[in-house]
C-alpha cells in the first residue's frame, strides 16, 4: 500500500500542462503580436528629450519599414543591410550543410545579437563605457531577435521540424497584416499604407528580412535540434 501511495504521489507532483503543437504555435504567435510592434512602437515613441510622443506624430514608416528601426547609427544603412542578410544567409547555409556546421552556428548566432544590438560598439568606446557604466544598446533590435528565437523555439521543440518552419515562416504574413491594422488602427484607411508596404523597396527589403529572419532561426533550431539528438543517442 505504502509503495502505492508513494507512486501515486510521485505522479501527482509530476503533473504539467501539455500545450501541445498548436498550443506553442499560439503561444509563439501571441509573444510575436505583443512583443515585436510593442517594442519598436514604444520606443520610437520617445523623443531625443526622453518624452513621450503622441502617436499621431509617429514616423508612420516604422509600422512597414521595421529594419529601420534598427539600423545601427554607426554604420552606411545599404553596408548595415548587406551584412545582416550575409549572417542571417550563413546560419541558414551552415543549418543545411554538415561541415562544421553546429561550431558555424554557435559562432554566427552571436555575431548576430552582437551586430544587431549594436553591443560591438562599445568596444570603440570602451573607456566612455568604463567611466561612465553606460552601455550602449539598440533596444529596437529586440524586435529581430525576438522573432528569430521565436521561430527558433517553435522548430527546436518539434519532432518533425517541417512543422516548426512552416509555422515560423507564417509569421512574416502575420507581422506585415499587423502592420495594415496598427496603421489603420492609428491613422485610419489610406492608401499611403499599401505604398510604404507594395510602393516602395525599403517594404521589399523589410519583406526579405524578415524572411530571413524565420528562415534563420527556425533552420537554427532544426540543426541544433538534431545535433542535441545525435549526442544524446551517442551516450546512450
Amino acid at each position: 500500500m505504502k509503495q502505492e501511495e508513494g507512486l501515486e504521489s510521485e505522479k501527482v507532483k509530476r503533473i504539467s500542462i501539455d500545450w501541445g503543437r498548436q498550443g506553442g504555435m499560439i503561444l509563439g504567435y501571441i509573444v510575436v503580436f505583443l512583443g515585436y510592434y510593442g517594442i519598436i512602437v514604444n520606443i520610437t515613441m520617445i523623443d531625443y528629450l526622453g518624452q513621450w510622443i503622441s502617436f499621431v506624430d509617429l514616423d508612420r514608416t516604422v509600422l512597414f519599414w521595421t529594419f529601420n528601426t534598427y539600423l545601427s547609427s554607426f554604420i552606411d544603412p545599404t553596408l548595415f543591410i548587406l551584412f545582416l542578410l550575409a549572417i542571417m544567409s550563413l546560419i541558414i547555409v551552415f543549418s543545411i550543410i554538415d561541415w562544421h556546421s553546429l561550431l558555424a552556428i554557435l559562432i554566427l548566432i552571436p555575431i548576430f545579437i552582437v551586430f544587431i544590438s549594436d553591443l560591438i560598439w562599445n568596444l570603440f568606446n570602451i573607456m566612455n563605457v568604463i567611466s561612465t557604466g553606460n552601455l550602449y544598446l539598440s533596444v529596437t533590435s529586440f524586435s529581430i531577435i525576438l522573432l528569430f528565437f521565436i521561430s527558433f523555439g517553435l522548430t527546436y521543440k518539434e519532432d518533425i521540424p517541417e512543422y516548426g518552419i512552416k509555422a515560423s515562416i507564417w509569421m512574416v504574413p502575420l507581422i506585415v497584416v499587423l502592420g495594415f491594422f496598427f496603421y489603420t488602427l492609428m491613422f485610419g484607411f489610406s492608401i499611403e499604407a499599401l505604398i510604404l508596404q507594395f510602393g516602395s523597396w525599403q517594404g521589399y527589403i523589410n519583406i526579405l528580412i524578415l524572411i530571413l529572419t524565420v528562415v534563420a532561426g527556425s533552420l537554427s533550431g532544426m540543426k541544433i535540434k538534431k545535433e542535441v539528438i545525435k549526442k544524446r543517442d551517442l551516450e546512450l
